[in-house]
């Protein structure tokens, strides 16, 4: 893929790639041995380990017309000496990982490294994992910089062969927000990060969303946000039933996502809610109609569901809107804070329903 703003293309290296890029390691090794840097030795890297990245799929380079200028690992296999980390990861959910990155001395101080760091953080949004961890050498200086101005936080030090101690930082990926049709409003799958203003956002508002949403007095804490988003974000992507976050910028409008989803049979079911600032401006329908094209086009889904009490007239109000049929009552079918049963309207919509709407929009 060609790199934004650039002329420079990102890819996964080939094994006809490996004479260069032995050669930028080479000029990599003797600049750290001039600045006096302990990073990579005579030993390491050795070619061998880039044949082995290159067979197992996790290098990648850029080139600039046609020429490989950079060089580095994308890893999603974990690294173990990390679980003996002397301070503390944030979470233990799923984590990339770049190792062995090294850049040509032709390309020196053209930012090179960095576009290869954000090129790496758009192949772990593709994989839906959003933590991102390195480590680096005391002494490199360079290194060291390149992960602040990227935003990593310490988080403390692990160790290596030979019981050598490194660095070690993570930050979080934030997944691209998208328009969902309404200025000023996007959405975005959540991320662990997010458990924090969430929490804030529905107990600021607990009284108003506890009348229809039973999970509002089971949500104490952060922690318990933490551990929901942890359950969602520890499941593949291809697997996982996403939690999305509606915005304003960056300010919490609300929550809409899919859950129960029954892949053999195509279905799932989509759930939403919305705090009271931001009613009644048709973000939840753009969002819902969002989300339903989503799951057709990428999940391959063929029927989506949504459940409704019947008296909550503003949330059955959206499958209406969209053109959702109503398939019919479940009697108490919910329990609800205030200790009643109430009845639930199920409404649902096909793939070929969902279609239809881009054929009328044209």
């Amino acid at each position: 893929m060609t790199i934004s703003g650039t002329s420079d293309t990102f890819r996964k290296a080939e094994t006809t790639d490996i004479e260069r890029i032995w050669q930028i390691i080479g000029q990599a090794k003797a600049q750290m041995q001039r600045l006096g840097s302990q990073q990579w030795d005579e030993n390491y890297p050795a070619i061998e380990h880039i044949r082995q990245d290159i067979q197992d799929g996790n290098g990648y380079v850029v080139c600039r017309e046609g020429r490989v200028v950079a060089y580095g690992v994308i890893s999603f296999d974990g690294e173990p000496v990390y679980k003996g980390i002397e301070g503390r990861w944030s979470n233990d959910l799923p984590y990339v990982i770049v190792h062995r990155l090294t850049v040509a001395d032709e390309m020196k101080r053209q930012g090179m490294a960095k576009r290869f760091m954000l090129q790496a953080e758009e192949v772990s949004r593709r994989k839906g994992v959003y933590n991102f961890r390195v480590d680096t050498k005391y002494d490199n200086a360079y290194m060291l910089h390149l992960i602040d101005t990227l935003g990593f936080r310490y988080c403390g030090e692990v160790y290596y062969r030979n019981n050598s101690a490194r660095k070690a930082f993570e930050k979080t990926i934030r997944p691209h927000s998208l328009p969902i049709g309404i200025s000023g409003y996007t959405i975005r799958e959540a991320t662990f990060e997010d458990a924090a203003p969430i929490f804030e956002a529905i107990d600021k508002n607990r009284e108003d969303l506890r009348i229809w949403l039973p999970f509002v007095d089971r949500l104490k804490s952060i922690a318990d946000e933490q551990e929901f988003l942890q359950s969602v974000l520890a499941v593949p992507y291809g697997q996982r039933d996403p939690v999305y976050i509606l915005e304003q910028g960056e300010t919490i409008c609300g929550l809409a996502g899919f859950h129960f989803s029954d892949a053999p049979n195509h279905r799932t079911e989509i759930g939403y809610w919305l705090l009271p600032a931001y009613r009644g401006k048709g973000i939840i329908t753009h969002a819902v109609r969002h989300l339903c094209q989503w799951a057709v086009r990428e999940r391959n889904i063929n029927r989506i569901q949504i459940r409704c009490a019947t008296g909550n007239l503003p949330s059955n109000a959206i499958p209406k809107r969209l053109g959702f049929t109503l398939e019919g009552t479940e009697r108490d079918g919910e329990l609800l804070a205030s200790n009643e049963y109430v009845n639930i309207n199920v409404y649902s919509i096909l793939k070929k329903e969902v279609d239809s709407w881009n054929k009328k929009s044209n």
